[in-house]
C-alpha cells in the first residue's frame, strides 16, 4: 500500500477525473483504477491516432475492418463503463470481451494473422487473470481453444495444411493450458493471501475490542496512517477525527512533546517508549458560561518501532505502532489517593495543633481555679479582707465559665460534625437578639478599647430560626473580631433583609488574615497563625461551629479580609427556617481577598457588595 501510494502521488491529477467518486474514500481501489485507466487509455489513444494514417494508406475500410477498428476502441468503453458505474469487474469484462472478439474476428476472417489472433487471446488471458477470477480465465482458455478449433477445421490448403495446423494446435494447447494453470495458481495464492490478511485483520479487531485498546500507525512525523478496529468510535472519535494531523491536534498542548519523543524514542532506539498523554475526546457544557469545555482523558501510549522485512523494496511509510490504552480511571483514583493522603495528613497536624491549643486553654482556667480554691482553702494563704476573698471568687468563677464555654464548643463542633446537632426554629426579634449580644461583648470591647458599633435595618423586626444558634454565630463573630482588633480600632454589626434572606454582617479594623490562611479557613483543626505563644487566645473552633450551624439553617458565610486591613464576615440565612434541610450539616465559606482601597478610608460596609456576589 505504501508503495502503491508513492507511485499514484506521481500520475497526472486528470487521472482523477476518470475514476468513480466512490473509489475516493479507498486507497487501493483508487489506485487500481488509475492504473487500468492509464493502461487502457494509452492503447485507445493509440489506436485513435493510428486511425489517420490507415485511411491515407489503404482508404476507406470494408465493414469488417470498421468492426475491428470498433472492437480495437472496447479500452476506452471499459474507461467510460468505470467512469459510470465504478464497478471495476464489469469494466473488465468489457476489455476482455474487446479483446477476445477482436481475437476471433482477426483469425475467423483474417489468412495470415494468426499471431496477432494469438497476441489478442494472450493479452485477454493476461487480464482475466489479474482479475482474479478462476471463471473470467476459463472463459478465455475456453475462447483461445474454440480458435484453435477452428483454425484446425479450415482447409484452404489441403490434407497437408490441415496437419499443420494440427501439429501448431497440439503445440500450443497445452502452452495454454500451462499459462491458465498458472494464471490459476496465482489466483488460488493471492485468493488465500487476502483471506489470511482478513482472518489476521479480524482477530485484531476482535482482540483490540476485548482489551478495550486504540490501535494506531504513526509516521515519523506523528501523523496517523491506520486505526485497527473501531474502538476509538467508543470515545465519539470517528476515524477522520484521527487519521493525518487529526490525532496531534487532540493531543494536549503540555503533552505534544512528549508524544513527538515517543514517536522519535520509537524509531531512533528501536526499542518500545512510553508516555502518559491526555486526548481531547469532547466537551461537556459549562453550566455558567454556556460554552463546551474540552474532557481530556488520560491515555497510556506504548509505542514500538516496525522492522522492514525483506519483503520490502521501500522503506516501511508508518513505521511506528501505537497501543492507546485508557488509563483515566486509575489515574483519578490516584489523584483521590494523593489528595486524601494530604488531607489526612494536614488534619493530623491541625488535631495536633488543637489538642495543643485546648490543652492550654483547659490548663489556664484550670490553674486558676485550682489555686485559688488552694488559697482560699488555706488558714495561712486565705486573704483577711473580705474585698480581696470576693475578687478570687469571681476569678474562680470567670476561669469556670470560661472552661464551660470551652467544653461547650467543643460538645457543638463534636455535634455538628457527627449529625447529631439539631436545630429548633421559633419567631423572634432580630434587633434585640444583637442588641443582646453586643451587650455581652460590651465589657470585653471597652477592656480592648475596642468602638462596638450597631447598624441594624428598622423594617427587619422577626425572623424565624434557632435563635440560640443565631445568637452563637453572632457571639463567636463579635468575639473572634473584638479579640482580633486593636485598641482604638472599630467593630461594627450590621442587619438588613435582602428578598427571603437574613444578612447578617460583622466587620472589624483588625490585623486581618493572610491569603495562605484565609483558604483554610474554617476548617475545624485550622488556626490562622497558631502556635503555642500566639499573641491571642482561644481554640480556633468559633468560625468552624459558625459554618456548622449556618449549615445547618441551609445559609451561606463568606470571610473578606486581608492582612491588616481588617475582616468582614457575612452570613445569610433565610428568613424563615422552618423550611431548610437539617441534613446539610456544612456550608462552605466563600474567601475574598480584600482590596487595599477598603484600609485608606472606604467604607467596610461598601464591601457587602462584593461579598453578595459570592455568598
Amino acid at each position: 500500500m505504501g508503495n502503491m501510494s508513492a507511485i499514484t502521488s506521481t500520475e497526472p491529477e486528470w487521472l482523477d477525473l476518470l475514476t468513480h467518486k466512490s473509489a475516493s474514500n479507498d486507497p487501493i481501489e483508487l489506485a487500481r483504477q488509475k492504473f487500468f485507466v492509464a493502461a487502457r487509455l494509452a492503447v485507445g489513444m493509440t489506436v485513435l491516432a493510428f486511425s489517420p494514417i490507415s485511411l491515407l494508406l489503404y482508404g476507406i475500410p470494408s465493414p469488417q475492418h470498421a468492426a475491428q477498428f470498433i472492437l480495437a476502441l472496447t479500452p476506452l468503453i471499459a474507461i467510460v463503463v468505470l467512469k459510470q458505474t465504478g464497478n471495476s469487474r464489469l469494466a473488465e469484462c468489457v476489455s476482455i470481451f474487446g479483446w477476445a472478439a477482436l481475437a476471433a474476428d482477426v483469425g475467423a476472417s483474417t489468412q495470415g494473422y494468426e499471431a496477432v489472433s494469438l497476441t489478442l487471446l494472450t493479452i485477454a488471458l493476461l487480464e482475466a487473470a489479474l482479475t482474479m477470477e478462476i471463471g473470467m480465465v476459463t472463459a478465455v482458455v475456453g475462447a483461445i481453444l474454440a480458435l484453435i478449433a477452428l483454425e484446425v477445421s479450415r482447409n484452404p490448403y489441403g490434407p497437408t495444411g490441415v496437419a499443420a495446423r494440427a501439429d501448431v494446435a497440439l503445440f500450443v494447447t497445452p502452452l495454454m493450458m500451462y499459462m491458465a494453470a498458472l494464471a490459476a495458481g496465482a489466483i488460488f495464492m493471492a485468493h488465500a493471501r487476502v483471506l489470511a490478511d482478513q482472518r489476521n485483520a479480524r482477530d485484531l479487531r476482535l482482540l483490540t475490542s476485548a482489551i478495550g485498546d486504540i490501535v494506531v500507525r504513526f509516521d515519523r512525523t506523528g501523523a496517523v496512517s491506520s486505526i485497527v478496529g473501531d474502538m476509538h468510535k467508543t470515545y465519539g472519535l470517528e476515524t477522520r477525527d484521527l487519521f493525518g494531523r487529526g490525532f496531534f491536534r487532540r493531543v494536549h498542548v503540555a503533552d505534544r512533546p512528549a508524544f513527538l519523543k515517543l514517536v522519535s524514542d520509537a524509531i531512533t532506539d528501536n526499542a518500545p517508549a512510553h508516555a502518559v498523554l491526555r486526548l481531547h475526546i469532547g466537551g461537556i457544557e459549562n453550566c455558567l458560561g454556556g460554552y463546551l469545555e474540552p474532557v481530556f482523558n488520560y491515555f497510556d501510549a506504548r509505542t514500538c518501532h516496525i522492522e522492514p522485512t525483506s519483503e520490502d523494496t521501500q522503506e516501511i511509510e508508518a513505521p511506528v505502532l501505537c497501543i492507546l490504552r485508557d488509563v483515566t480511571a486509575a489515574h483519578r483514583a490516584e489523584e483521590e489517593i494523593a489528595a486524601a493522603r494530604r488531607q489526612s495528613e494536614l488534619a493530623m497536624a491541625g488535631k495536633t495543633r488543637f489538642l495543643a491549643n485546648v490543652s492550654h486553654e483547659l490548663r489556664t482556667p484550670l490553674n486558676a481555679i485550682i489555686g485559688f480554691s488552694e488559697m482560699l482553702a488555706s488558714e495561712e494563704l486565705e486573704p483577711r479582707e473580705a474585698e480581696k476573698r470576693r475578687e478570687y471568687a469571681n476569678i474562680i468563677r470567670d476561669s469556670g465559665i470560661h472552661l464551660h464555654e470551652v467544653v461547650s464548643m467543643i460538645l457543638d463542633m463534636s455535634k455538628i460534625e457527627s449529625g447529631s446537632m439539631q436545630i429548633f426554629p421559633e419567631p423572634f426579634s432580630l434587633p434585640k437578639l444583637v442588641e443582646q449580644c453586643c451587650d455581652m461583648i460590651q465589657i470585653k470591647a471597652d477592656q480592648g478599647q475596642v468602638t462596638l458599633a450597631r447598624e441594624c435595618r428598622g423594617d427587619l423586626e422577626e425572623v424565624v430560626a434557632d435563635k440560640r444558634a443565631c445568637k452563637q454565630i453572632l457571639l463567636n463573630l463579635l468575639s473572634n473580631a473584638v479579640k482580633f482588633t486593636p485598641p482604638r480600632g472599630t467593630v461594627t454589626v450590621r442587619s438588613r433583609p435582602e428578598g427571603n434572606s437574613l444578612v447578617l454582617a460583622v466587620s472589624d479594623t483588625g490585623i486581618g488574615i493572610g491569603p495562605d490562611d484565609l483558604a483554610r479557613l474554617g476548617d475545624p483543626f485550622f488556626q490562622a497563625s497558631s502556635s503555642h505563644d500566639r499573641s491571642y487566645e482561644g481554640t480556633g473552633l468559633g468560625l468552624s461551629v459558625v459554618r456548622g450551624l449556618v449549615g445547618l439553617h441551609g445559609g451561606a458565610i463568606a470571610v473578606e479580609s486581608a492582612l491588616k486591613l481588617g475582616t468582614t464576615v457575612t452570613v445569610r440565612l433565610p428568613l424563615d427556617g422552618r423550611s431548610c434541610d437539617q441534613g446539610a450539616t456544612t456550608t462552605k465559606i466563600e474567601t475574598i481577598a480584600r482590596r487595599h482601597a477598603a484600609a485608606q478610608g472606604e467604607d467596610i460596609g461598601q464591601d457587602q457588595d462584593r461579598v453578595k456576589k459570592i455568598a
